[in-house]
C-alpha cells in the first residue's frame, strides 16, 4: 500500500505497519504518491534528513495539504539562501525572550475564562484555542474587540483541524477558512503598507509589512505565526489530559510557583508522547546511502517522527508519560523532534519556544484547578492528524474560591 494511503488509513501507526509490511528496519524503502520513498528513523536518520546538502524541501509536500497548512510560497517550502533568509524574519520575533509577552498574555486569558466553567465540565480544546488565539492576534500587533478575536481565533483552527486526511468535510471546510484568513491578513497588511494601519514598532505586523514581501505572500506569513500558536491548542489538550491523570500530589507539584522547571519537563513530555505530526516529508538532491538504503536523486525522504520520539534506546519504556522524564535529560534536535527538529537556521520550526512556554503556562493554570477527566476517553485518537483525545476531553474542574493557594 502507498505511504500517503496508509496515512489517511492508519494517522500515526501509518509507518509502523508500513514497515512491517514491506520488512523494513530503522530504514527502509517504501512508495510514497506512487514515487519510491525512503523512511529515516533514528537520531542517525534525522540527522540525514536535516542535511541540506542531501535533503531539499521544495515540492516534498503535495500542494492540496502544503497549500493549505502552510500557504503557498511560505517559508517552509524553501531552501539553502532563500529559506535563511525568509527564515530570519521568524527568528528574529519568536526567541525564547520575545514570545514569553504572548504566552503571559494566554495565560492571563486563560486565568480569565475559568470562572465560565461554573466549577463543573468544559470542552478545553476549543477554550484554549480561543485563548491562544486571543493572544497571539493582539501579540502581533492587531487590534480587534474580543469577538472578533474568538471569532478569528476559531477560523484559524479549523484549518488545522482540518488538514490532516481529517474527511472530505472538513478539509473543505479548511480551505474555506484558508481562503477567507489570507484575504483578511492581506488587508491587514496593505493597510499598513498604505499608512492606514499602525501596528506596534516592532510587532509582528509592522516587520512583516515592512519587508519586501509582496501582499500575499506578506500575509500567508502573518497567518504563519498566528496560526500555528493556536494550534498549540492541540498539545494543551494533551497536557490536560496527562494532568488529570496523574495522581493529586504530582499534579500539586506542578502547580507551585517554584515549579518553573517540573513543568518545562512535563511539557517536553507532552511534545515527545504526542507530535503534531507522524512524519515531515523531503526530496533526496544528492545521492548517498544510509543504513543500506540508496536515497537516489528525485526521492521522497520521509522522516519517522513518531519513532524517534519513541525510540526506546534514547526513552525507556517509551509509550509512557513520564512527567519527570525530562528533568535532568535535555533532548538534542535529533532524538527529540515532535516539531521537526535540526539547527534552528536549517527547517526546525521556530515555534518551538512558543509552544513550550504556552504548554508550561497553560500547566501552570490547570494543575492547580483540574479535579479529573470526565465524559470522555483521555487517550490520544492516533487515527486523527493531528490528534486529541477520542471524543474530546472535557475536564473537572475546581470551582473559583477553591483553587490552591
Amino acid at each position: 500500500m502507498d505511504l500517503a494511503l496508509r496515512l489517511r488509513r492508519d494517522g500515526y501507526a501509518a509507518l509502523d505497519r508500513d514497515r512491517q509490511a514491506r520488512g523494513g528496519g530503522t530504514t527502509y524503502a517504501s512508495r510514497l504518491l506512487a514515487r519510491r520513498a525512503v523512511v529515516l528513523g533514528g537520531e542517525e536518520g534525522a540527522r540525514v534528513f536535516y542535511d541540506e546538502s542531501v535533503v531539499e524541501r521544495k515540492g516534498a509536500v503535495p500542494p492540496p495539504l502544503g497549500w493549505l497548512l502552510f500557504g503557498r510560497g511560505a517559508v517552509h517550502s524553501l531552501d539553502g539562501g532563500r529559506h535563511r533568509t525568509r527564515k530570519a524574519m521568524f527568528t528574529g520575533r519568536l526567541g525564547p525572550e520575545q514570545v514569553a509577552a504572548c504566552a503571559a498574555l494566554a495565560r492571563e486569558r486563560l486565568e480569565a475564562s475559568l470562572p465560565d466553567w461554573d466549577g463543573s465540565t468544559a470542552d478545553l480544546h476549543d477554550r484554549l484555542a480561543v485563548a491562544y488565539g486571543g493572544a497571539v492576534l493582539t501579540w502581533v500587533g492587531i487590534d480587534l474587540d474580543e469577538d472578533e478575536r474568538r471569532a478569528w481565533s476559531r477560523r484559524y483552527a479549523r484549518i488545522v483541524g482540518g488538514f490532516g486526511f481529517a474527511g472530505p468535510r472538513l478539509y473543505a471546510r479548511a480551505w474555506r477558512e484558508r481562503t477567507v484568513t489570507d484575504r483578511w491578513a492581506r488587508r491587514l497588511v496593505t493597510a499598513v503598507r498604505a499608512g492606514e494601519l499602525a501596528p506596534p514598532e516592532g510587532s509582528v505586523l509592522a516587520t512583516i509589512a515592512a519587508t519586501d514581501l509582496d501582499d500575499s505572500t506578506a500575509a500567508v506569513e502573518l497567518g504563519n505565526v498566528v496560526r500555528p500558536t493556536i494550534a498549540v491548542a492541540w498539545l494543551g489538550v494533551h497536557a490536560a489530559a496527562a494532568l488529570a491523570g496523574l495522581p493529586p500530589q504530582e499534579r500539586a507539584l506542578l502547580a507551585e510557583t517554584t515549579a518553573e522547571d517540573r513543568r518545562w519537563a512535563f511539557a517536553e513530555e507532552v511534545r515527545r508522547t504526542t507530535p503534531f505530526v507522524p512524519a515531515l516529508a523531503g526530496r533526496v538532491r544528492r545521492r548517498t546511502k544510509h543504513g543500506g538504503v540508496d536515497l537516489r536523486v528525485g526521492d521522497f525522504v520521509v522522516l519517522d517522527v513518531r519513532g524517534i520520539d519513541l525510540d526506546e534506546r534514547h526513552y525507556p519504556d517509551p509509550t509512557e508519560f513520564r512527567a519527570d522524564r525530562f528533568a535532568e535529560r535535555r533532548p538534542t534536535p535529533y532524538d527529540l523532534v515532535p516539531q521537526g527538529g535540526g539547527p534552528l537556521e536549517g527547517h526546525r520550526c521556530p515555534g518551538e519556544s512558543m509552544t513550550l512556554q504556552l504548554l508550561v503556562q497553560t500547566t501552570a493554570v490547570l494543575a492547580e484547578v483540574l479535579t479529573g477527566p470526565e465524559a470522555s476517553t483521555p487517550d490520544p485518537d492516533l487515527g486523527r492528524i493531528p490528534t486529541l483525545p477520542r471524543l474530546g476531553l472535557y475536564l473537572s474542574v475546581a470551582r473559583p474560591g477553591t483553587r490552591r493557594s
